[in-house]
Parts: C-alpha cells; sequence; structure tokens
C-alpha cells in the first residue's frame, strides 16, 4: 500500500486541567520499530479517558507535543521484524502505545496493542472494542471468577455501563445499576436491568443497602469515584470489594478504617494495560477473540457522529455534552 508522505494528527501542545493546547498538526508518517506496526486509521475515538489525558488528569502523560488519543481501528501497512502474529494488510482494533496517539491519519504501536478483527465485524464496529467491551469482560469475568453472588455498578448509563448490563444478563449475574437521573433508570430498563437506583434521590443509601444485602452484591465496579464511590462501599455487604476503574468525579474518596478491619472490605484499580500485561498477550487475545463475537449484540456500540480531524474541537464539545449518547469518532 502506497503511504502518503506526511499524515495529519489532533496534536497536544500543552496539558492543562482547564483548557489543554491542541492544534492539527502535519507531521510525517511514522516508520514502525522491529517491535511495531503501522496502522492507516480508519476510525478513532474519543472515550473518557482522553479527555482526562489531555488534561494531564489521566494516570500516564506523554512528553508534549504528542498526537493525542488511545483507541481506533484500521489496516496495519507495514510490521517490524519481531511481530509474530500480525500481517500487512490485516484489519485491527487497536490503541495507542507510548508514542503518538490514534487521533491522526497514521500511528504506530505495538502487538499486544492490537486485536485483529474476525470476519462479519466491520472497521467501525471495531473502532470501539478494544476500550469499553475489553474492560467490561475483564471486570465481569473476575466478579464470575471469584463467585461474588451479584455485583453492583455505577455509571451505568454509559456505554460501557450498557455492556456490563447486557454480559451480566447473558451469564445469569444479578446487578445493580446506581444512575444519577431518572431518563437514566428508563434507558437502562429498556434494556431489561432489574434493579436500577438513582443516586441523587434522598433514599438511595437505604435502597441500596437494602438490595445489596438481599442479592449479597460482594463486587462493585465504580467509574466515578468521590461521593458516589464512598457510600456504595458503605451499602455493601460484609467481605464487600470496589473496583475502581475511572473518576468522572475527578474527587477522591475517603475509606472509614473500620468497614476495613471489621466489615473485610477491599479498594482496588483497574486499568486495562495492567490486566493485559497480568494475563499475558497470548490469553489476552484469546479473550479477545471471544469477545468479538458479542460485537453486534452485548457489545454493540452505536457511533452517535463522525467528525473529520480538522473539526476536532467541535467534536471535543459536542462529545462532552453527549457522552451517553452514542460514540463521537473521528473519520480521517
Amino acid at each position: 500500500m502506497k503511504l502518503m508522505e506526511a499524515m495529519k494528527a489532533v496534536t497536544i501542545l500543552k496539558y492543562d486541567p482547564t483548557e489543554p493546547a491542541l492544534e492539527l498538526r502535519e507531521k510525517e508518517i511514522p516508520v514502525p520499530k522491529d517491535n511495531e506496526v503501522l496502522i492507516k486509521i480508519h476510525v478513532s475515538v474519543i472515550n473518557p479517558s482522553d479527555l482526562m489525558f489531555i488534561r494531564g488528569l489521566y494516570g500516564i502523560k506523554k512528553k508534549a507535543p504528542v498526537s493525542a488519543g488511545f483507541e481506533a481501528s484500521g489496516t496495519i501497512v507495514s510490521v517490524g521484524s519481531e511481530i509474530k502474529t500480525l500481517k500487512e494488510g490485516m484489519k485491527v482494533s487497536c490503541v495507542s502505545g507510548q508514542n503518538d496517539g490514534s487521533w491522526a491519519e497514521y500511528m504506530v504501536t505495538t502487538e499486544e496493542n492490537c486485536i485483529p478483527v474476525i470476519d462479519g465485524i466491520s472497521l467501525d464496529e471495531a473502532s470501539s472494542f478494544f476500550v469499553n467491551p475489553m474492560t467490561a469482560w475483564a471486570m465481569v469475568s473476575k466478579c464470575k471468577a471469584e463467585n461474588h453472588p451479584a455485583m453492583i455498578q455505577t455509571a451505568s448509563a454509559s456505554a460501557l455501563g450498557k455492556m456490563v448490563v447486557r454480559l451480566c444478563a447473558e451469564w445469569k449475574i444479578p446487578l445493580i445499576n446506581v444512575v444519577r437521573k431518572k431518563e437514566q433508570e428508563d434507558a437502562l430498563k429498556e434494556i431489561g436491568a432489574e434493579y436500577v437506583i438513582n443516586s441523587e434521590l434522598p433514599n438511595f443509601e437505604k435502597e441500596l443497602y437494602k438490595i445489596s444485602k438481599k442479592l449479597n452484591a460482594t463486587y462493585a465496579i465504580d467509574a466515578v469515584a468521590g461521593e458516589t464511590a464512598q457510600k456504595v462501599l458503605e451499602c455493601m455487604p460484609y467481605g464487600g470489594k470496589l473496583v475502581c476503574y475511572g473518576a468522572l468525579s475527578e474527587k477522591p474518596f475517603s475509606v472509614n478504617a473500620g468497614i476495613i478491619l471489621f466489615q473485610n472490605k477491599k479498594v482496588e484499580g483497574y486499568w486495562l494495560s495492567s490486566w493485559i500485561y497480568s494475563i499475558g498477550v497470548e490469553e489476552f487475545q484469546k479473550q479477545a477473540k471471544e469477545a468479538q463475537k458479542y460485537l453486534k449484540t452485548i457489545f454493540q456500540t452505536k457511533i452517535n457522529k463522525k467528525y473529520p480531524l480538522e473539526e476536532f474541537q467541535e467534536a471535543l464539545e459536542f462529545y462532552k455534552n453527549h457522552m451517553t449518547e452514542g460514540k463521537v469518532v473521528f473519520a480521517p
């Protein structure tokens, strides 16, 4: 495949919590190292983690100037000499590594950051497969493997939250969903959620305590942090475990020492990259292939709107105001 001499990329010039500086830049198409592949981007996705990253609030920070974006789909156009499972012409779901990101026309990344797309799956569908579906798959699988009778999740109306609802239904795991708006309650009930609790109502903690005790929901996944996470942990039964995978509130939460000492409760974190490293690339590829079979059902992701890279500011603003209505993506 013939490459253009240069490519366009949405580039972070300066990290800032309130006003990050980004611009569309033209740069040379990167050449993959021995352990890397070069991907021609089909679609790249905006996720909550991207909004944190460009503001310098994510768990990692690359040296600016650097192209933004974590997740995408595309076609491999060049492979390094050490690559074993990937070939030129392969369609992949992918995430960026330590180099420039996915909000660009091309991206280099490593083998473990690519999932080959199975037959019958389009590149549009594959663009949102890596982050949300595999995170949902990993966290619900953990609940199942540890034999928790039931689970709780916050941010339940998000794209990932709805995937968790459908996966728990498929695997017959009772699930308590925490939301903060009436319309979110309705949206979850429409897709079959049985237990939905609004955290903004005055009886929230009483209801959560009652239902979690009834179901013995000793496992919770949280994307909010702050007061919501604290209340969930306090309302969980004896031996409860809270797994944090996000911090949408951007606030810390405190844990009373008593519930750790006398109620045997635990808090731990989840990060997709760490999970992949812990199970190894081969096992990850095996699980990803199995999970990919659900891309048209349980893990189906609606693309709400596509933008060219040139309109990245409008795309970011639209996404911030419509986060639960489907994915906003760049189509280079």
